[in-house]
């Protein structure tokens, strides 16, 4: 089948299974439902004037989702205490805990990204700088309960912040620098540069404050910053950006990326949502990531996995196409 009629068969999914249902207009953002995150929820009224404390607390949430399952990442936010949460998310807890420290390396983003050396040893947190004193980069590593690096993220990131004039120095260098079309990508350049924040989880963040479609009036940076045009590559996407090329050809970021916005342009997304653009490769990658993300399908009780009677389905995309149950159809 043409790569264009099977994104097109789960965008034509999408909109009719996920948009406007569990995700999109009438319902609540995941990063602001407590029942999924836990005290990790942004307040919706916080986002939607796009407050510093907000946009700290969103970005280090979705700084979580890497390496692992969502469905798991948002069973551990649930279970952190809300103390834990704050030592983690609020700028005044780290800019308090950062000016009282004596540890050198917390002078700037730039001498803590790379002199910080906090690790995991047979589960316990230290470093080498200061191994025998208690500090909130070690608290944050055992909060987490991740990766022994992985503490350092919320610390780097309000130094980064800091050092830039916050969120809203970046956006306005972003606006005053940059064309329309190329703000969203500087946006993500500056905040990938955060410590274990990376490209994919900056332009997750950046596209959640930039197109509407997604959150309706909790895009607080639109339309200064048009995130339609940012694609999500994760494993998921990765994965049938692959399917549908073919071997042989470039497994980068931009490679993906650049033909996801390719494909998007071949599809009108206005014949199914009046609500939403004719052209945009954001929720053409979303579609991408809803239908191959099996876990997250699983937890949503996606009638695919019990039912197996899709009338039509992008087959080569479909998680449920190997099971070992009979099916009517290429795929569900």
């Amino acid at each position: 089948m043409d790569p264009r009629d099977e994104v097109r068969r789960v965008v034509a999914w999408y909109f009719a299974q996920i948009f406007g249902r569990t995700e999109g207009p009438g319902t609540l953002p995941f990063y602001c439902d407590r029942s999924k995150v836990g005290a990790f929820a942004v307040r919706q009224e916080d986002l939607a004037r796009g407050s510093d404390a907000a946009l700290f607390r969103l970005l280090v949430m979705m700084a979580m989702y890497q390496a692992r399952r969502d469905v798991l990442i948002m069973k551990q936010q649930r279970a952190t205490p809300a103390r834990a949460v704050m030592e983690l998310v609020s700028p005044e807890m780290l800019s308090h805990r950062i000016a009282v420290h004596p540890c050198p390396v917390l002078s700037s983003s730039g001498a803590f990204d790379a002199g910080c050396d906090v690790h995991k040893v047979s589960g316990a947190v230290s470093c080498a700088t200061r191994p025998k004193d208690a500090c909130h980069v070690k608290g944050a590593t055992t909060s987490l309960n991740r990766m022994g690096d992985m503490g350092k993220l919320p610390t780097s990131a309000w130094l980064h912040l800091s050092q830039a004039g916050g969120f809203r120095g970046l956006l306005a260098a972003a606006i005053t620098g940059h064309a329309l079309l190329e703000r969203a990508d500087a946006l993500v350049a500056a905040i990938s540069r955060i410590h274990r924040v990376g490209r994919k989880l900056a332009t997750l963040f950046v596209g959640a404050l930039s197109t509407p479609s997604l959150a309706p009036g909790l895009s607080p940076w639109f339309p200064q910053i048009d995130g339609n045009e940012l694609v999500v590559v994760d494993t998921n996407v990765a994965r049938a950006t692959d399917t549908l090329r073919g071997p042989g050809v470039p497994r980068t970021y931009d490679a993906r990326a650049r033909w996801v916005r390719e494909i998007a342009s071949a599809i009108d997304l206005s014949q199914f949502h009046a609500g939403v653009p004719r052209r945009s490769p954001r929720l053409v990658q979303q579609a991408l990531y809803a239908f191959c993300s099996r876990s997250n399908r699983d937890a949503r009780l996606d009638p695919c996995a019990r039912e197996n009677n899709c009338v039509s389905c992008a087959g080569s995309l479909c998680p449920y196409a190997q099971d070992a149950r009979p099916r009517n159809s290429a795929g569900a």
